[in-house]
C-alpha cells in the first residue's frame, strides 16, 4: 500500500510506522502540487482540513482511482464536506486527540492576555521597565467563571484545566447532560441565559449548519463589558463584523483568536490592529502529546485496515464532487 501524507510538522511523525511497515511505501509531500502528483495509485491520505481544499480536493474526487481512505489531521469535518470525498472511501479524522493540546493552546493565550505578556514584550523592545503602567492591569482566574461553548472532549480539556486554576465551569452542550469536569452543565438552547454570567467565554464549537456564525451580536451584547472571548473552536462560529463592533464598541473587554472566518488573516484586517486582542496563527491543535497520538492512532488504523477491520474514528462525510 502506499500512503501520502500532506503535513508540515517539524519532526516526521512516521518514521515509526516506516520501520513497523517495510511493506509499504510512505511519501512525505509538502505541498498540494506534490500530493496531487502522487495520488494516481495512492490507497491512503493523510491530510489536514486546511490543505483539502481547490486543486487537491478536485483531484482527490477525480484522479485519485486507488484510494480507500483519507485520515484527517484535523477534527473538523466541514473543510472535507466543502471539497468533498469520493463515495466508498473511507474517512476517519483526529477525533479524541487534540484536547489536551487544544486547551492548552487556549489557557496560554488567556493567561498570556490576562498577565500582560504581550505588553511586557513591547516593553522588553523598548528597553523600559513598565511597572508602574503595568502593575493595575494584571488580572487573574482565581474565582473567575468560564463559559465553555462546545463541551465535548476540547471543551472538558479546557474545563480541567480551568478548575484547576480555580475558576467555576459551566459547559455548554448540545444535550444539557452531565460531562466532567464542570461545575454545571446547560443545553445551547440556554446560551443566552448564561453569557451575562461568564468572565470568559471559550468557544471549541466544530462548524456545523446549526452552529454557524452562532455567536454574533445578540451574543456579544449578552456578554459582560469586561468578559474576554476566546475562540479555538471554527472562526465560522462567530460573526466577525459584531466580533470587531464588540471589541471597538467595549461590549467585550478582548479577545484571544485562534481561528478567524477567512485564514490567513488578511493583513488589512482591523483585528491586526485593536490592542485588546491576541492573535494565534490557527496553531492551536499542534505540538504537545498530539503528535505521538496521532501518529498511533494512524498506525492502529493501519493495522486493522490489514485485517479487515473496522477503523477508529470513522466519520460519516458527505460525499459531493469537489468545486
Amino acid at each position: 500500500m502506499k500512503l501520502v501524507y500532506l503535513i508540515q510538522w517539524k519532526d516526521d511523525p512516521f518514521d515509526t510506522l516506516r520501520a513497523k511497515h517495510p511493506d509499504m511505501t510512505f511519501v512525505h509531500a509538502t505541498s498540494q502540487a506534490e500530493a496531487i502528483a502522487e495520488l494516481a495509485d495512492t490507497e491512503i491520505l493523510v491530510v489536514g482540513g486546511p490543505f483539502y481544499a481547490g486543486d487537491l480536493a478536485v483531484a482527490v474526487n477525480t484522479a485519485a482511482p486507488k484510494l480507500r481512505w483519507i485520515q484527517s489531521i484535523s477534527i473538523g469535518l466541514d473543510q472535507f464536506e466543502k471539497g468533498g470525498v469520493p463515495e466508498g472511501v473511507l474517512f476517519t479524522n483526529a477525533a479524541g486527540l487534540k484536547g489536551g493540546t487544544v486547551a492548552e493552546h487556549a489557557m496560554a493565550m488567556l493567561l498570556g492576555y490576562l498577565h500582560g505578556i504581550p505588553q511586557m514584550d513591547r516593553f522588553k523592545a523598548d528597553k523600559h521597565w513598565g511597572r508602574t503602567e503595568m502593575r493595575g492591569e494584571i488580572s487573574g482566574l482565581e474565582g473567575s467563571t468560564f463559559l465553555v461553548l462546545g463541551y465535548g472532549s476540547i471543551g472538558q480539556e479546557v474545563g480541567r484545566k480551568a478548575r484547576a486554576f480555580d475558576a467555576h465551569v459551566i459547559g455548554i452542550n448540545r444535550s444539557g447532560q452531565d460531562a466532567p469536569h464542570a461545575d454545571e452543565i446547560h443545553p445551547i438552547t440556554e446560551l443566552a441565559t448564561y453569557l451575562p454570567k461568564a468572565d470568559v467565554v471559550v468557544c471549541t464549537l466544530p462548524l456545523a449548519e446549526d452552529t454557524s456564525r452562532i455567536i454574533g451580536q445578540a451574543a456579544f451584547a449578552a456578554m459582560k463589558s469586561s468578559a474576554l472571548f476566546v475562540n479555538v473552536g471554527r472562526g465560522a462560529v462567530v460573526d466577525h463584523d459584531a466580533l470587531k463592533q464588540a471589541l471597538t464598541d467595549g461590549q467585550i473587554a478582548g479577545a484571544c483568536l485562534d481561528v478567524f472566518d477567512q485564514e490567513p488573516l488578511p493583513s488589512d484586517d482591523m483585528l491586526w490592529s485593536l490592542p485588546n486582542v491576541l492573535i494565534s496563527p490557527h496553531i492551536a491543535g499542534n505540538g504537545g502529546q498530539m503528535v505521538p497520538r496521532f501518529t498511533a492512532l494512524v498506525g492502529e488504523n493501519i493495522e486493522r485496515l490489514k485485517d479487515g477491520r473496522d477503523l477508529i474514528n470513522v466519520q460519516t462525510v458527505k460525499a459531493t464532487a469537489a468545486e
